[in-house]
């Protein structure tokens, strides 16, 4: 099970610092007409079911990583003033052998613990800075494909861990086990199958006490999803952009159902002859 930054915030649970791009010009947020709460206004308890009934699943065969990087939003496609940021998603070897460790220990988180780690078969990742650069204004956007089922299988998966099978899981670290606690987000009006939850950890917290938290949603679009993520101080309740998430969700969705682009060449003419 390869790893991805994501599992990185995880265990670090602190504050990604500096840009490894360089960030472009932003314009306007897009606009489609849908809305998502992807901010409770108290914590969920383990059990709680999704807001609303799911959409539809859609019938979308995995896309190669251009097409993913093409989904991506850009800085123009943020609110004025906010940048981009590209990801390193080299894998760690010690990172993926403490989540393999993990999952062993508590299979009913196993679910939870593989989409935080695995590697995508082709992915595009970017984190988006809706402000000044610390954490509270960075979400991590990570697209990836997956062979044919793969996705659905994982989304059933992390459904029934988020919405009861795991309340808290133990993560070895350095220092020793680290206890996380699991609660279920709810959510609304998304345009594809989504699952929310977020994980909360006793250490990690910069500017208050209290630890740290970490938000999540994973979005499906066929054999593709998206997996964002938000970290801050447990006092400051991160929540995830709603205009943001709606708008990357919208982007992956159009450029998945849009037929692939095909070259077209102009037959030769065979010379005259005789």
């Amino acid at each position: 099970m390869a790893t991805t930054v994501l599992a990185l915030l995880l265990l670090l649970l602190v504050p990604v610092a500096g840009c490894s791009a360089s960030p472009e010009p932003a314009g306007s947020a897009p606009d489609d007409g849908s809305r998502t709460n992807l901010a409770p206004s108290a914590r969920v308890p383990s059990s709680a079911p999704p807001a609303a009934a799911q959409p539809g699943w859609l019938g979308v065969e995995p896309l190669p990583r251009e097409r993913l990087t093409a989904a991506l939003l850009s800085a123009a496609d943020l609110p004025a003033g906010s940048t981009t940021e590209t990801v390193d998603g080299t894998p760690d070897a010690e990172t993926t052998a403490r989540f393999e460790k993990a999952a062993e220990r508590n299979p009913a988180c196993a679910p939870i613990i593989t989409v935080l780690a695995e590697q995508p078969d082709a992915a595009a990742r970017r984190i988006y800075v809706t402000g000044n650069n610390v954490r509270r204004n960075r979400t991590g956007a990570y697209l990836g494909s997956f062979p044919e089922g793969h996705v659905r299988q994982r989304f059933d998966a992390l459904t029934a861990a988020v919405s009861g099978g795991c309340s808290r899981f133990r993560l070895p670290g350095p220092g020793g086990d680290r206890e996380l606690q699991v609660e279920a987000v709810p959510l609304e009006g998304l345009e594809a199958p989504a699952v929310g939850f977020r994980i909360l950890s006793p250490t990690g917290a910069l500017e208050t006490t209290g630890g740290a938290t970490t938000v999540y949603l994973y979005a499906a679009v066929g054999d593709n999803r998206i997996l964002f993520t938000k970290i801050d101080d447990t006092a400051n309740h991160p929540t995830l952009s709603a205009d943001l998430v709606t708008a990357q969700i919208h982007r992956l969705v159009v450029t998945a159902q849009t037929p692939t682009p095909t070259s077209t060449t102009t037959p030769a003419v065979p010379a005259p002859t005789g």
